[in-house]
């Protein structure tokens, strides 16, 4: 699923649970697992860029933590930061 249309589907969600107070668990769920789905797309494009690139995933206990620090690090020549290291 494109990430462009999990944060569509966030936002519409969101919409819904602030129109519909009744029934807003089934709103918020709905932003839960797509919040999930997008953080999973964005761990997919990390995962991507650090075989393809930097060749290597980090692994062990703490990949995940790891892997947005590797990807909040700039390797010139290859490629720029692609996280902020706000979002790490």
């Amino acid at each position: 699923m494109a990430l462009k249309h999990v944060v569509s589907r966030i936002k519409r969600s969101m919409a819904l649970a602030r129109e519909h107070s009744q029934e807003q668990d089934v709103y918020l769920d709905s932003v839960a697992l797509n919040l999930h789905d997008f953080y999973t797309g964005l761990e997919r494009v990390s995962k991507r860029v650090a075989e393809m690139i930097d060749e290597g995933v980090p692994t062990g206990r703490n990949w995940h933590r790891d892997l947005l620090r590797q990807m909040a690090k700039e390797y010139p020549p290859f490629r720029p930061a692609v996280l902020s290291e706000k979002t790490e």
